[in-house]
């Protein structure tokens, strides 16, 4: 643990507080998580012989070229792709389904896509874009019913091609069976695309399994989310359907040959990676994954799960907050948990006083998932309503929502205890005075100097 907790760059930082200078706790990791520090200082040697690739003559060239194919064969190995996958590179998730949606739309251009209600805007709004879509709604606890998605492919009877769904909630930590969907969804002649970009930071997933029904057709994750240094992120899925129309975006070294009335396109990945790539994140993310490999990711697992036990024993301790979704988790649900105050205070203030008086941070708000907290919170249309004029009208301070703690391996109990301290102070009133700040869009200390050293 104390291995693992040093390879985690800044671990350690110490930040300005009320109560003096604290070593800052980080339960944002659903958001972004930091980058692994053996990675980052193997990029530093790395860089120095950092080229353009497959094209150049240069050694630098030859050196970064077998780098980035190699990067490219770890990740695909890392996530069990089947042979016929490719795995193309992209900045990360969102942009990644915003390709995927072209693709798919090429193909099947008169297709419906079921969206899920648990997910996040970024595998909700591409689909919504370019497609007619229908909703598969979660339950009352938050959970997705298979009986429901059986349900919905069979009443449209094939015209359903794709059902999108995320692995894992960024909101509620519920893992969903990606396998099970496979099969159902291909049982209907739907394919399937799973959202990766939480699941595949916290549990181990292979796209394939023993059985071809069980399949994942499509998957996307992303390197910031899975302590990687430099951005990148990966899309993966069948080798037809990438190739089979032309490439979802155009440009340099998409293409074999062009002249003035024909263009010839290259074969995958690279007629769908149109640019100069993100090198340096192709490489540091397969460097990452390969990391966290060697550290065993079971044994990284059953360090969340027990990070996890514990937070759920700390809250029961709270009297006057709630947590969203199901009280009873399933134990392949991972350590991501969003919480309400019972007496009103807005979540904002509440991740303020975090901060600013105990050096932790969380997220506060609705975290790219309006459908479904509108959903966890009992929301009436005329909520959602009220919400929305709220929103458009930037009064942050009267927004409700929640508020999140996301977890890792390498957090501690300890940093948990410092979390649940605050929580009760909270509810006992034991704070200072706050204001709403409208261009940092933050509630702030009275009277606190909160200044951020000058970089640029």
């Amino acid at each position: 643990m104390k291995e693992l907790r040093r390879d985690i760059l800044g671990f350690d930082t110490m930040v300005k507080t009320l109560n003096g200078d604290k070593e800052y706790v980080f339960f944002d990791n659903a958001a972004s998580t930091p980058a692994l520090k053996s990675v980052y200082e193997q990029m530093e040697e790395i860089m120095k012989y950092y080229s353009n690739v497959h094209r150049g003559t240069g050694y630098k060239a030859f050196y970064s070229t077998e780098l980035f194919d190699k990067s490219r064969e770890y990740v695909k190995k890392f996530v069990g792709a089947a042979e016929n996958d490719t795995a193309i590179f992209v900045k990360n998730t969102t942009e990644a389904i915003n390709k995927l949606a072209r693709i798919i739309k090429a193909n099947f251009p008169d297709a419906t896509i079921l969206i899920s209600e648990m997910d996040h805007h970024s595998n909700i709004l591409p689909w919504k874009k370019y497609f007619r879509t229908r909703w598969w709604e979660v339950e009352e606890n938050g959970r997705l019913d298979l009986n429901k998605l059986e349900e919905i492919l069979k009443e449209e009877d094939g015209n359903i091609k794709l059902v999108a769904v995320t692995g894992a909630s960024n909101v509620t930590g519920y893992t969903n069976p990606v396998h099970k969907i496979a099969s159902i969804a291909h049982k209907y002649g739907a394919y399937v695309f799973i959202d990766g970009a939480q699941l595949v930071p916290h549990k181990k997933i292979s796209m394939t399994t023993d059985k071809d029904s069980e399949k994942i057709d499509f998957l996307a994750f992303s390197a910031h989310k899975i302590y990687s240094p430099f951005g990148s992120g990966a899309l993966l899925g069948d080798k037809k359907i990438f190739s089979a129309k032309d490439p979802s975006c155009v440009g340099g070294g998409t293409i074999k040959f062009v002249a003035k009335e024909e263009t010839v396109w290259a074969e995958l990945p690279d007629r769908e990676e149109a640019g100069t790539p993100n090198i340096p994140g192709a490489i540091s993310l397969a460097l990452t994954l390969k990391k966290l490999s060697s550290y065993g990711f079971e044994n990284l697992e059953k360090m969340e799960e027990e990070l996890a036990e514990y937070f759920i024993k700390k809250f029961k301790e709270l009297s006057k907050f709630t947590l969203l979704g199901d009280k009873n988790r399933n134990k392949g649900d991972f350590s991501v948990f969003s919480f309400k105050n019972d007496d009103g205070l807005s979540p904002f203030l509440i991740a303020s006083i975090l901060s600013f008086e105990e050096g932790i941070g969380v997220r506060a708000g609705c975290f790219c998932a309006h459908p479904y907290l509108a959903k966890l919170m009992n929301f009436s249309k005329e909520k959602v309503e009220e919400v929305k004029k709220k929103i458009i009208n930037d009064e942050m301070d009267k927004f409700p929502g929640a508020i999140r703690a996301s977890l890792s391996f390498y957090n501690t109990e300890e940093e948990i205890d410092r979390l649940f301290e605050i929580l009760k102070k909270i509810e006992k009133g034991e704070y200072s005075q706050y204001y709403f700040k409208k261009d940092v869009h933050a509630f702030v200390p009275e009277g606190f100097d909160f200044h951020i050293p000058e970089v640029l």
